[in-house]
């Protein structure tokens, strides 16, 4: 019997060891299982971030593309500041200010304008440009189609003139490059002076007509103003 005992209890044993073995082999195959699918899992999302990064930059390209196209003023429109210093005469006194963009309400266009001075809708396709504290000073603005013959237009600028005086001349103002081209005509009767100007621009003719007392040399903040006029 005891023998019998002894027996059992070393098949016990045994049985016992062998399967703590196997459960360690289980465990550290398990183990390199995990391991094995974790690097699995890392390499995979490694390839996918970088894939996903690769995406990315491809996406940025065309959106930098339009991020540059708005900051550039959106293609080629062009983005004018809300003020600007203008040196001008008046009385024969030199004088600088700063004058602020403003868009015409009832023209394609906009300019500066001294603080002196308002811009305001005259009727359809032409404005005024006043001086505030006399009104009896002023600029009418036109801004003319491209298919508007120079040749009629200063027909027309001279007959209008011709009520104000028959006597027309030249206008050639001084210290006025942007002039050069320009088809320029002024009449007075002495005691109103009446400018009329011309100017050619690439698609479209600018006319202006200045309306100012003889004995007050005022037309130069005026034309000082008009040169700003961009069309949009």
């Amino acid at each position: 019997m005891k023998k019998m005992k002894l027996l059992f209890i070393f098949l016990l044993a045994a049985a016992m060891l062998s399967a703590c073995g196997t459960t360690k082999k289980e465990q550290n195959a398990g183990s390199g299982g995990s391991d094995g699918k974790e690097n699995t899992e890392t390499a995979d999302d490694g390839t996918s971030k970088q894939q996903d990064g690769e995406g990315k930059s491809d996406d940025e390209s065309p959106d930098g593309q339009d991020q540059k196209e708005n900051e550039t003023g959106r293609g080629s429109d062009k983005i004018r500041l809300m003020e600007k210093n203008l040196n001008y005469q008046v009385k024969g006194e030199e004088k600088e200010e700063t004058a602020f963009l403003k868009e015409s309400d009832n023209q394609d266009y906009s300019l500066y304008v001294l603080p002196d001075y308002e811009l305001t809708g005259e009727e359809p396709r032409k404005d005024v440009l006043y001086l505030k504290e006399n009104d009896a000073l002023f600029m009418r603005i036109e801004l003319l189609p491209a298919d508007a013959e120079l040749n009629d237009e200063i027909e027309t600028a001279k007959s209008q003139l011709e009520s104000v005086s028959s006597d027309i001349k030249e206008a050639k103002p001084q210290g006025h490059e942007w002039l050069k081209d320009a088809a320029g005509f002024t009449a007075d009767n002495g005691n109103e002076k009446v400018s009329a100007y011309l100017i050619p621009q690439k698609d479209w003719l600018l006319k202006l007509t200045i309306f100012t007392p003889v004995k007050e040399n005022a037309e130069d903040p005026f034309l000082k103003m008009a040169e700003t006029i961009e069309k949009k």
